[in-house]
């Protein structure tokens, strides 16, 4: 498309006095590559350089700005369409046992003899007790835990808090595992890994048939 030749000399006038190639496209009403053609020639003083520079690093920050509160307004209608969702769904035992089956063959140790799930997220381990114990019906007195830490944890303090979120006795856990520190860095809120363990073959047996019935039942 051609422009008249006054246009060319206003995008330069505005070039020299710092406008960028795309505010001299908006301010034009003209394309981009236009502008970038007219102006490419225009030498810019170190005050406009200066100021373009500035106006580049105002523009990442609001870009930055606009595109956090878009991820913020899409956790919002994400949030709101899971609570919606998960109202809808009715908790029972069966259902239990099936998200537990599922969470501990992601977790879990596989094996036939004794349950184990090992993981360093309290919600993680949380959540897979409160299944586990809402599905089968279970003894206590066969929880055994094993927790790892490192050389800067107080292991009496992370016993503490595992025996508290798990509800299960200090007594029955084993000596911790003391893992070798590198010294680069310390997670914050970081209470080591927890491995939980419940010695019941017949219930290890139980759980995993429940995932590997459920995977044949819809084809896997």
């Amino acid at each position: 498309m051609l422009y008249p030749l006054v246009f060319k000399e206003k995008a330069i006038i505005l070039r020299n006095q710092g406008y960028s190639i795309k505010e001299i496209a908006k301010t034009l009403n003209i394309p981009v590559s236009t502008s970038s053609t007219w102006v490419s020639k225009v030498k810019l003083s170190s005050d406009n350089k200066k100021l373009l520079a500035q106006k580049k690093i105002l523009g990442q920050m609001k870009s930055s700005v606009v595109i956090k509160e878009k991820t913020r307004q899409r956790k919002i209608v994400s949030d709101v369409e899971a609570i919606q969702l998960v109202k809808k769904i009715k908790s029972n035992r069966n259902l239990d046992a099936l998200l537990c089956s599922i969470l501990y063959w992601a977790e879990g140790s596989k094996n036939c003899s004794n349950v184990g799930f090992t993981n360093s997220d309290p919600k993680m381990i949380s959540t897979f007790l409160k299944l586990f114990r809402s599905a089968f019906d279970l003894d206590e007195s066969k929880f055994h835990c094993l927790i790892h830490v490192h050389e800067y944890h107080n292991d009496q303090e992370e016993k503490q808090f595992w025996s508290k979120l798990t509800n299960i006795p200090q007594n029955q856990f084993f000596r911790s595992y003391h893992k070798p520190h590198t010294g680069k860095r310390k997670k914050p809120n970081y209470h080591g890994t927890i491995s939980v363990r419940y010695y019941d073959a017949k219930i290890a047996v139980k759980i995993n048939s429940i995932y590997n019935m459920y995977v044949q039942s819809i084809g896997v």
